[in-house]
């Protein structure tokens, strides 16, 4: 009997550890999000048309950078509609992060990839699209307003040649520890409040993230 007790006392100290880790791990997305909301970003390049196409390669010099995106259904049935984007660098066919929208709308994902050369590959059916790509720069203080100078906003109407091979290398990345709470080393984990996933768990498969 007393054994019965000891093990059912284990079993809710587990559950009560993996629900601190979830709250922590929560309250951590919070913050992430709300420094994002305070940054600097400035327009790199901006691409629009439909249906399936690679864009052209872009170079980010900041380790934090962003896409801001815009999908639209050209057809009265909106859940016919779709839109998925993956960022991958040039001759490298793991990507580096996946977004997809499961309606029209609008919305922002940060990827966590660091500076360097990076394309998209857009797929799409029934539906318009428009992505931003922008760098960010260091949280601004209160009160300052975001300078926001565009730099460069051609079209990808038209689908892109095959991306050349990465120009620049990426800067080194500081490690980080935020995984290292005792949560899963694997996945799932659920995703960012942006609607991505985290570096440590680049890959989403539907709205879960998981490591490589």
């Amino acid at each position: 009997m007393q054994g019965k007790i000891a093990f059912f006392s284990v079993i809710l100290l587990l559950v009560g550890l993996a629900i601190d880790v979830c709250l922590l791990m929560m309250a951590n997305w919070d913050d992430i999000r709300k420094a994002y909301a305070q940054q600097n970003c400035d327009t790199v390049q901006t691409f629009t048309g439909n249906g399936i196409k690679d864009t052209q390669p872009f170079t980010v010099t900041s380790d934090t950078w962003r896409l801001r995106y815009t999908f639209e259904s050209t057809t009265d049935d909106q859940q016919s509609s779709s839109f998925e984007m993956t960022v991958y660098k040039p001759g490298n066919s793991i990507p580096e992060s996946i977004i997809t929208l499961e309606r029209p709308g609008s919305d922002t994902s940060y990827v966590n990839a660091g500076a360097g050369t990076y394309y998209l590959s857009i797929g799409s059916a029934n539906a318009t699209w428009s992505v931003t790509v922008e760098e960010c720069s260091a949280p601004a203080p209160s009160g300052t307003p975001n300078p926001g100078s565009d730099r460069t906003s051609p079209s990808a109407s038209t689908p892109a040649s095959t991306p050349a091979a990465d120009s620049q290398s990426p800067k080194s990345k500081p490690e980080r520890n935020l995984f290292q709470s005792g949560g899963p080393t694997s996945g799932p984990l659920p995703l960012m409040p942006n609607g991505g996933c985290p570096r440590e768990f680049p890959e989403q498969r539907g709205k879960a993230c998981y490591a490589r």
